[in-house]
Formats: structure tokens, sequence, C-alpha cells
């Protein structure tokens, strides 16, 4: 009798352990899956400092996630443009390995010049903004420094429109305005898509649905070909800007 009650003891002591081992493993590797990712890291950088015009500049973007180099981007765009030129110009990076995308370009013309590197990557975003000067025009560089200044409140935020590859006539579209201040996702903002074709009158607004943070998207089918133009206006508290943009319909 006690040989049988020892044996069951023992028993009941074994599964108990088990149990709780069984347990803590699974609450560790619950916790595992509840950690928050790492963010995107991007860092922009020049093969050098000062580029003279004309001169042929490779900039780069380092993408990281922790201690992990990000080789599988979705999308790595960079967006350059001298200082007082409404003309931005949109260049693919090409991946070149060990988390580094680039581009080469040249500089025709003396000045400071932006450039924003547009990552997307593991359902994040990130949209670093760089400055670097063309040339030795000292007086360009201080007008530029008074222009930001001025225009600190509206350049903190940064706003990345994307839409389809293709935008076909009467297909559902997905508009999509990716937003970041003083390199933060925004969230919890208004936003909405103004649309509108060429000149005409009439005006469609959209709200947009914020999918994750800082990125908000909104579904609309455009009803003939031609050229629209697609206007982000972002509120939240005082902050109340917005960014047009423009979209062919085929």
């Amino acid at each position: 009798m006690k040989s049988k009650l020892f044996y069951i003891l023992t028993l009941l002591s074994i599964i108990i352990i088990f149990t709780g081992c069984s347990n803590e493993k699974n609450n560790s590797e619950s916790s595992q899956n509840d950690e928050i990712p790492e963010m995107l890291e991007v860092q922009i950088n020049l093969d050098t400092d000062n580029p003279q015009p004309n001169q042929e500049v490779t900039i780069s973007a380092l993408v990281t996630q922790g201690d992990e180099k990000v080789d599988d981007a979705d999308e790595v765009l960079f967006e350059v443009w001298k200082n007082g030129k409404e003309e931005h110009e949109k260049i693919e990076g090409e991946h070149k390995g060990n988390g580094v995308y680039s581009i080469s370009k040249s500089f025709p013309e003396e000045g400071v010049y932006y450039v924003i590197s547009h990552v997307t990557a593991r359902d994040m975003h990130n949209m670093p903004k760089r400055e670097f000067k063309v040339g030795d025009n000292s007086n360009d560089e201080t007008q530029a420094t008074h222009q930001e200044h001025n225009d600190s409140h509206i350049d903190d935020l940064m706003i990345h429109f994307m839409s389809d590859d293709s935008v076909k006539v009467k297909d559902k579209t997905i508009l999509t305005a990716h937003l970041q201040k003083e390199n933060l996702p925004l969230i919890d903002a208004e936003v909405r898509f103004e649309i509108w074709k060429g000149e005409g009158e009439k005006h469609e607004f959209i709200d947009a649905v914020e999918s994750k943070d800082g990125e908000y998207k909104a579904e609309t089918a455009f009803e003939s070909t031609g050229k629209y133009h697609v206007k982000i206006h972002v509120k939240k508290g005082e902050l109340h800007t917005h960014q047009e943009n423009s979209i062919e319909v085929q």
C-alpha cells in the first residue's frame, strides 16, 4: 500500500514539474512574439563631402534594423532637389548588398541641395533628409539656411506619396501617404486625399485610414484616363499642411 502511494505521489510530482516547465516555455515564447520589433534605421552617405558641378556623386543609404543589415527592402527611393526649386527628382536606388542602396548622379549647378531617402521595408517606412553643398557658393548656403529656418514648421513634417505602379481607369487604386515628423512616424493625424482632373472644378475628398504608424491609405477609382492631381491634407493639433502630387491614369 505504501509503495503504491509512493508511486502515485512520484508520478504526480513529475506531472506538475513537466506542466510548470511547459507553461514557462510557452510564456517565454509568447513574450518573445509580443516584443516590439526594432525600428528601421536609414543613414544617408555621400562619397565626397563637397562635390563640384558636373562631378558624379554616389549617394547611398545604409538600411539597418538593430544589428542586422536590411537586404530585403521593398523600396528605396532617393528624392533630390536644389534649394529654392520646386522640381524634385526621384530615382530608384540600386541594391549593392550589406544593407546598402545607392544612386549615381551629377549636379550641373553650384548650390545647396537636399536628398530624402524613402525606404519601405518589413512593414515599416523611414525617410531621413540630408543637406549637402555642390561647389563653393557661400551666398546660396546662407540663403538656404534662412529659407530652411522660415519654413521649419513645414519642413520638419515629411510626406511621401505612393500609388499603384500602374493605375488604370475604373480599377480600384490604393493611395498611400507616409508621414514622418522629427524622424518619427506621425500617428493619429487626420489625413484626406483631394483628387481632381486637369483644370476641372469637381474635387473629390477621401478620408484616409491609418493602417499602421505613420501610414495612411485610401481606396479610389478614376473614371477616365489622363493626368489627375492628388493633394494630401494633413491635420493634427496646430499642424495643418498639404502636399500636391500628380498621377497618370491609363
